[in-house]
């Protein structure tokens, strides 16, 4: 090996593998201090690209979990309105059956009524003023409350609110669970104004077109072509409407089937708003409407019931995906302690080594001044 002064190849390896040590002491410094393994895409850039793909997914599922609280919220606060509702109807039926008792006099089936009208008015109160973030829930405005309950697009779950709950709605339905409904019409031209939905099972309610019809045959096209599917649902004319299904059926309005503005022998009772416990027949005649309208507050509740333990469900499998999604990103993001406390002190014994090295290294060029001598 020549012996030269100008370049100390020694030196210059004892300073390049210095740096290597020292580029790896930092390295193990900042995983320690960070706790993770990637602090930037060039310590791992698909890494890097992976875990922020999970970060994306686990960020949306936790969101998703706070949406479908938020709905377990809106479910319970409408549940809540339609429970001070159905205390309120029956102390009505309450009135009812004892405005029917024969001992009462006409004064006291006033007084009996005068508290069952004043109940009602709380009742409408009540559907107006239940609302969440300012929706109101039992009016019928918003039938359809959809939730975001997924960390992507489409992962909705869609929660049907139903119909109006007033007193101008309750009592006003028919149903029949034999799946054939008939209501008797006179013939002629009428108008159908106003609000009047069929419902067909589970299935979301349709309106009725409103408009002038020349028979009640146009007004059964009119229906076959909202229902769309003939095979679940149908009706046809033949001197009475008949609306046939294989599930349950029921129409609702704003005054039942007098929303149909024509003559009429109506299959069914009227609304609740228009009850009248004054006489013995009329809070007889209330009686059905009542339990009418505490079967559909029933029904209501019962499917809101059902929608809150679906959304315990949901948050509950959102819950176990986020967990496994940052499981997985750990993996891929997370320091081991261990494996960089030994990275650690590898570098730190280098680095020494190397210092000491490069200190004798830089002693080399001394030995050829011996030659001169």
């Amino acid at each position: 090996m020549a012996q030269v002064i100008n370049t100390n190849l020694l030196s210059l390896n004892a300073q390049r593998n210095l740096r290597l040590s020292q580029g790896a002491l930092q390295v193990a410094l900042q995983r320690l201090a960070s706790g993770r393994r990637i602090n930037s895409a060039r310590d791992d850039a698909a890494g890097m690209a992976i875990s922020e793909r999970f970060t994306t997914q686990i960020r949306g599922l936790n969101q998703a979990m706070r949406n479908a609280q938020d709905g377990i919220g809106l479910a319970r606060t409408a549940e809540g309105g339609l429970g001070s509702m159905s205390g309120n109807i029956q102390r009505i039926r309450e009135l009812a059956l004892q405005a029917a008792n024969g001992t009462l006099s006409a004064s006291d089936r006033q007084a009996l009524n005068r508290e069952a009208r004043q109940l009602l008015a709380e009742t409408d109160r009540v559907v107006t003023q239940t609302t969440f973030n300012g929706r109101t829930l039992l009016d019928g405005s918003a039938p359809t409350a959809l939730f975001q309950v997924g960390a992507n697009a489409g992962q909705t779950l869609a929660v049907d609110l139903g119909d109006g709950m007033g007193t101008r709605q309750l009592g006003a339905i028919a149903t029949s669970r034999s799946g054939d409904l008939t209501a008797l019409f006179a013939s002629g031209p009428f108008t159908v104004a106003g609000d009047f939905r069929i419902r067909i099972g589970e299935r979301p309610a349709i309106d009725v077109p409103d408009g002038d019809y020349d028979s009640v045959a146009a007004l059964a096209t009119a229906i076959n072509r909202e229902l769309g599917d003939p095979s679940r649902a149908s009706a046809s004319f033949d001197g009475r409407l008949d609306i046939t299904a294989r599930e349950t059926i029921t129409i609702s309005g704003d005054a039942g089937l007098n929303a149909l503005d024509m003559p009429a022998t109506r299959a069914v009772e009227g609304h609740l708003a228009g009850i009248d416990l004054g006489t013995a027949q009329g809070a007889s005649d209330a009686l059905a409407r009542l339990d009418q309208a505490l079967d559909q507050i029933s029904a209501r509740r019962s499917r809101l019931g059902a929608v809150q333990n679906r959304l315990e469900s949901t948050i509950d499998n959102l819950g176990i995906g986020s967990e496994n999604l940052q499981a997985a990103r750990s993996r891929i993001l997370d320091a081991d302690y261990a494996a960089e406390v030994a990275a650690l002190i590898r570098a730190q014994i280098l680095q020494q080594a190397g210092i000491a090295i490069l200190a004798q290294a830089n002693l080399a060029p001394r030995l050829v001044l011996r030659l001169l001598a």
